[in-house]
């Protein structure tokens, strides 16, 4: 091979290596990061709250989560958001009334993906619950996960009922919740964060 051939070679390899190496930081750079803005302690109200199993519907007249932090940003956005107190407001079961308390704490707020059909909303969950519920002659704990979206638009969390990852046990309820019963729950909670009084915007790249 010729000196000019060598040359050319060397810059080829040369060039070759650095547009590896801008793919490879572009690709690094690209993923996902989700940002919340403003950020911080929040609450979050809800009017008529349900939550049905195949042969009973817990309905209650609100819900409010009265202690929560979001994360200002997240990687993945696993746990970009925390419930750490939230309560339920005069709750039935066919008239009967019925408590509903956390059993551990804190449930996690999870994003996942850009809504397909609105930009103006992303998908996410709620994990790591755990509540008891109970009433006359009948209790039962619920633990799993529940789904739904953040509406960017009108800040509201909207759990939708889908999914089959929120699941009856210990239940003692005459027949109406038994072990293994898939819940369904629905809800939409406006969400504020404490310091600005707004509801925030989650957004990624």
């Amino acid at each position: 091979m010729n000196t000019l051939a060598r040359r050319a070679a060397v810059v080829t390899a040369a060039l070759g290596a650095a547009i590896g190496m801008t793919v490879s930081t572009a690709s690094a750079g690209t993923a996902t990061t989700w940002t919340v803005t403003p950020s911080g302690a929040y609450t979050a109200h809800a009017d008529f709250p349900t939550l049905e199993v195949p042969l009973a519907s817990l309905e209650c007249e609100s819900s409010d989560v009265k202690a929560g932090v979001l994360q200002a940003s997240s990687s993945t956005g696993n746990s970009i958001g925390s419930i750490n107190d939230i309560i339920f407001t005069n709750c039935t079961v066919g008239g009967i009334p019925f408590d509903v308390t956390m059993k551990t704490k804190p449930w996690l707020i999870n994003v996942v993906q850009p809504n397909a059909s609105n930009s103006n909303w992303v998908d996410g969950t709620v994990s790591s619950i755990s509540a008891h519920i109970s009433g006359i002659g009948c209790s039962a704990d619920f633990t799993g996960k529940v789904y739904g979206h953040y509406q960017n638009n009108t800040g509201d969390l909207v759990i939708d009922g889908s999914g089959a990852d929120l699941v009856a046990s210990n239940a003692s309820c005459l027949g109406l919740i038994n072990n293994g019963d898939v819940a369904s729950f629905n809800a939409s909670y406006h969400v504020a964060v404490t310091s600005t009084g707004t509801a925030p915007v989650i957004t990624t790249p």
